[in-house]
């Protein structure tokens, strides 16, 4: 354990007890130990002092022994839709490599792509954001991209050089989960936001309404800036990656790839029309994983599953009790009063109250998942837009662009998932994602206001 794991084992031990002891009298003791052992857990998720998995199962445990949750409560994520995505695509992942097809089309994709780092960064964000128009799930297009990330590496001859293989995998990741943001069904958050709206004025966002406002500098824009920050901290001081061989881009199908290829491009296939037929990304996940494992035929063994880190699984269980024991302890109901009042939109200039929506949704990205986040605050959010004559639906999207904010990997599933593959430090991630979402709070989102005045959505 380093000095920084250390510091930040002690804050989150010292938040804990603080807690536990609930020393404010203003405040409800029940909200102060929830909030206590949420900064315990985000301290413990981001300095990383002991394993995230071992910190998350602490927290699986402390509910029910603290009574903020039943036990049936705080295990109750392991039922859901998000969990068994993320295994499915962990099993899909899995099939990637073994197969070959990740080294495939890392073989194919390398014919195209540049060996000049600047240039292939460029080239990696528009792979990572095109298949966000594809895929709608963030996790699976992680899961996804990563084999075919590592097979790259190894492809360029840069395995042994940390920073060309972080350029590289962190080029996809940040492009098809920030750029995807851009994109109605490139996030949850996105659609549980037009899901939200729908049910508190019975008003539809569509996918064309939110690509003509947000994509532009939400999806192109971040992905511009991902790849600019990605060059500057490591890009610039790794030499151009050495030509490969003509006789190492030779590539042949085997039997095996061509099978998990068609079932992929089904499984893709599915994801991509997911508004037409209505069925959840994870019931296609699931129906590729079974049909991979159909005995005899299939590329994927029963007994490869047992290679999975299913202990992973308990930081994003975690992560969803989080929300729910803030949500019953009434932390989300007064912090939600206690930003309307501070807030006095009424003393902002119209434009600038669609920025204050942001602004006041922004805080609690640091304490619960961004899809939490969305869930939460749209329609109190969108009752005081109405209070103040805001148009409901740019007041949604401003509180949508405060979702597309992740400073911190707990904060979203997909980088963590990302990260669960060690393949690059947890200080990089962290100072690409805080960088990123830090700019685009201070430049690019009031950019993209005055460009939504000036198109008169405003």
């Amino acid at each position: 354990m380093n000095t920084v794991q250390r510091i930040g084992a002690l804050t989150g031990l010292v938040c804990l007890v603080a807690g536990v002891i609930a020393p404010l009298s203003q405040i409800a003791p029940t909200i102060q130990l929830t909030l206590g052992i949420a900064l315990f857990a985000l301290c413990f998720w981001t300095f990383e002092p002991v394993p995230i998995q071992l910190s998350s199962l602490f927290l699986l445990v402390l509910y029910p022994l603290t009574d903020l949750l039943t036990f049936e409560e705080s295990f109750a994520p392991f039922a859901g839709k998000t969990i068994w995505l993320i295994f499915t695509g962990m099993a899909i992942s899995m099939t990637l490599e073994q197969t070959g097809v990740g080294t495939l089309l890392a073989n194919i994709m390398k014919r195209v792509l540049s060996r000049h780092p600047a240039l292939l960064i460029a080239q990696l964000h528009f792979i990572g954001l095109a298949t966000a128009f594809i895929v709608p799930s963030g996790v699976v297009r992680v899961l996804l991209l990563f084999p075919i990330g590592l097979a790259l590496c190894t492809s360029l001859k840069c395995t042994n050089d940390q920073k060309a293989t972080t350029v590289v995998l962190l080029s996809l990741v940040s492009s098809t989960v920030f750029g995807g943001f851009g994109i109605l069904t490139g996030a949850v958050p996105n659609m549980i936001l037009a899901g939200q709206l729908h049910e508190w004025g019975n008003e539809s966002i569509f996918w064309s309404t939110w690509f003509v406002w947000m994509f532009p500098l939400v999806g192109i824009g971040r992905s511009i800036l991902s790849a600019f920050l990605i060059w500057i901290f490591w890009g610039r001081t790794i030499a151009p990656f050495r030509p490969i061989p003509q006789k190492e881009t030779e590539f042949t199908f085997t039997t095996a790839q061509k099978k998990t290829l068609g079932v992929l491009t089904f499984g893709v296939i599915g994801w991509a029309t997911d508004t037409v037929h209505q069925i959840p990304p994870v019931y296609v996940a699931l129906a590729v994983v079974l049909i991979l494992l159909i005995p005899h035929w299939g590329t994927l063994n029963v007994k490869d599953l047992k290679k999975l880190d299913f202990t992973f699984l308990f930081y994003i269980a975690a992560l969803f009790s989080l929300g729910t024991a803030l949500s019953g302890s009434g932390f989300n109901d007064a912090f939600i009063n206690n930003a309307v009042e501070w807030a006095h939109l009424s003393r902002w200039d119209l434009p600038q109250r669609y920025f204050a929506l942001t602004l006041l949704t922004v805080p609690l990205d640091f304490v619960m998942d961004i899809a939490a986040v969305a869930a939460v605050v749209t329609h109190p959010f969108l009752q005081l837009a109405a209070e103040h004559e805001l148009g409901i639906l740019p007041a949604a999207m401003s509180i949508g662009m405060a979702t597309t904010l992740v400073f911190l990997p707990y904060q979203a599933a997909p980088l963590m998932v990302a990260y669960s593959y060690r393949k690059f430090t947890l200080s990089h991630l962290i100072l690409l994602q805080f960088s990123l979402s830090l700019l685009s709070l201070i430049f690019l989102y009031p950019l993209n206001l005055v460009y939504w005045s000036w198109a008169g959505f405003l």
